[in-house]
Formats: C-alpha cells, structure tokens, sequence
C-alpha cells in the first residue's frame, strides 16, 4: 500500500510539472506570434509608405490611375495567376534538389543554405 501511495504522490507531481512546462510553452509560443504580428504589421506600414512616395512620384510625372491599374494587371499576369497577388516561383536545392519556397534562407529538408536570388532594394517589403 505504501508503494502505491507513493507511485501515487509521485505521479502527481510529474503531472503538475508536465502542465507547468505546457503553460510555459503555451506562453512561449503566444509571445513569439505576436512578436511576428507585429514584425508583419511594421513591414506593411513601410510598404504603405513606399507605395505611397512611389505614386506621388508617378503623378508628379503625369501618370493617371488608368495607367497604374493596367500595369498592376500587367504585372498581376506574369506568374500565370491573375488573382491580385505574386507568387514567385519555387528555387531548387542545391543540396538535396528539393523545391523550396524562394523566400527561405534554408532547406527544410536539409538545413542547406538556399542561394539568394532576389536583390531587388524591394525584396523584403
């Protein structure tokens, strides 16, 4: 019986533990999304920014909404998807020769440095 009491208390405490490391964790993982939330929302005020500086440049130079709007669909075209967004084609490994999204710095398959493709001054708007 006394065994059993203490396998019992035991058992108690692990558990109390183990819930403990969950809500930290839980914690843990909360923290990081809204640290990525906000990175996301900081990225899409200085592309707003940028878009902004950019049309008053364009206007300036005589450029109509007309104009803007077909060069957006122009441009909306050349990933095969006329759908408002840009999907940019998927690199291969150089390691491993798997697809990989062309954003990520490594593989996720091997942990292989992907080669950077985009130098555009824009890339990481």
């Amino acid at each position: 019986m006394l065994e059993f009491v203490l396998g019992y208390s035991a058992g108690q405490r692990s558990a109390t533990r183990a819930a403990s490391l969950a809500r930290s964790a839980a914690a843990a993982d909360g923290t990081i999304t809204a640290n990525r939330v906000e990175e996301l929302l900081e990225r899409i005020d200085s592309m707003a920014m940028i878009l902004r500086a950019m049309w008053s440049l364009l206007e300036e130079q005589g450029l109509t909404a007309e104009q803007l709007t077909a060069k957006i669909e122009e441009l909306d075209r050349l990933d095969g998807q006329v759908d408002g967004q840009v999907r940019r084609a998927p690199v291969e490994c150089p390691s491993c020769q798997s697809k990989m999204p062309a954003d990520l710095a490594r593989c996720q398959y091997c942990g292989a440095d992907m080669p950077v493709t985009d130098r555009h001054p824009l890339h990481r708007v």
